[in-house]
């Protein structure tokens, strides 16, 4: 085999994974610093909620509408444009923060800004996954848990940053570091992703009726359709855990943001391990244990967090948690990717992600509101039994054989 021209054939495939791992780490640097610079500003867990809410309504709506853009405009201009929209309304936090002209208003709308074009751009490189692989010579599932593994390095890599940025440079330089996380996807993007297609968008797939065709086409699949329940259920619960009930857990204990950073870190990095352990062994591993293993974990996790334990067992259940994401979203998204037609790939999968957050900005408003109320552990230990209960379930009903198919990958 010719290295250089596998190399040549890799590169997309790559370019596209390290967009997406750079994108992951300034999002994970702001998943730290944007509830922590809402509690400063107003030591309110509510509001740092109804924060985590308006990035995640932009991003739910983006996602669903993201495939109509990407028929329209190609890949490319719109993961590049999100990359830069991103950087501008990060950038702009510090900028207007030091002006003294920043209000938590302008704040909401800058997060949202920021947020509208996230869906679309993740839709734009997972919509052309199945294209790269193939260029590259590579399994799809081992290609989508490459692309997972990265970006929780990433996670393991940004909150951490993210911890020490804040305590040793300041608030500012961190998030202009998310910024410049942005600009670099944003180049990446550019080399890697194909432009758009010569071709007119097709009536039936344009705008609404683009979205609608991949809400039916996921819904009207039993596999997708419970695939994505589990995943809203468990998106929701943690996003909240993660944006909402930790920071506030943290602060409310006088602990610093570096604490928290490491919390998030990880579970970033048992993440990641356990997503490049599934891509190493995907040949030999059947996919529905797996699944429901890695929902188990996580529902354990939150109830090992419920009992708030010494800072270094809070950590481990971070470490739990991670592992038990790891393979969840590779054999989700290669799933959708094997089953969609080419001409309905980009609606399915912005669809399906939608569908996945659609619960999550109503989760983090709640959970902020609860956490003020009763506090976090009473609040922790619903969503682990939530959690054990929908496990248990999923485990009993047949719509996951169909996981398996063939029985290997």
């Amino acid at each position: 085999m010719n290295a250089p021209a596998t190399a040549r054939r890799r590169l997309p495939l790559l370019g596209s994974l390290f967009a997406g791992c750079f994108g992951a780490l300034g999002n994970s640097v702001a998943m730290v610093a944007m509830p922590w610079f809402v509690l400063e500003l107003t030591d309110s867990p509510a509001q740092a909620g109804l924060a985590a809410a308006a990035g995640t309504v932009p991003l739910v709506a983006g996602m669903l509408f993201g495939g109509s853009l990407i028929e329209r405009f190609g890949p490319r201009k719109v993961a590049v444009c999100g990359d830069l929209v991103s950087a501008v309304s990060v950038a702009a936090v510090p900028v207007l923060h030091a002006l003294d002209w920043l209000s938590l208003p302008l704040l909401l709308l800058l997060i949202a800004i920021g947020a509208v074009l996230d869906g679309p751009t993740r839709v734009a490189a997972d919509s052309r996954r199945p294209e790269l692989a193939r260029l590259a010579r590579m399994p799809l599932e081992r290609a989508t848990s490459l692309d997972e593994m990265l970006a929780n390095l990433a996670v393991l890599a940004g909150p951490a940053l993210a911890g020490a940025a804040i305590s040793m440079v300041g608030m500012a330089a961190t998030l202009w570091l998310t910024a410049a996380c942005s600009l670099i996807a944003a180049v990446l993007d550019a080399l890697s992703l194909p432009g758009a297609r010569r071709r007119r968008v097709h009536v039936d797939h344009a705008g609404w009726r683009g979205a609608l065709a991949g809400l039916r086409f996921v819904l009207g699949q039993p596999l997708l359709r419970a695939l994505v329940l589990l995943a809203t259920v468990f998106v929701a619960a943690f996003g909240a855990i993660e944006t909402v009930v930790m920071p506030a857990l943290y602060r409310s204990q006088g602990r610093e943001a570096l604490e928290l950073g490491l919390f998030l870190s990880a579970a970033g990095g048992a993440s990641a391990l356990s997503a490049l352990l599934y891509a190493l062994n995907v040949h030999r591993l059947r996919r529905r244990p797996v699944f429901l293993a890695g929902c188990a974990l996580l529902a354990a996790a939150a109830g090992l967090l419920a009992l708030q334990p010494s800072p270094a067992w809070l950590i481990a259940a971070g470490a739990l948690a991670g592992f038990g994401a790891g393979p969840l979203a590779p054999i989700e998204n290669a799933q959708l990717m094997r089953r969609a037609p080419a001409s309905l790939r980009s609606h399915a999968l912005g669809a399906t992600a939608a569908l996945s957050l659609s619960s999550l900005p109503l989760a983090m408003i709640a959970a902020g509101a609860a956490v003020e109320r009763f506090g976090a552990a009473p609040l922790l230990a619903t969503a682990a039994l939530i959690l054990a209960a929908l496990t248990a379930l999923a485990w009993r009903g047949r719509a996951l054989h169909g996981l398996d198919g063939d029985g290997r990958e």
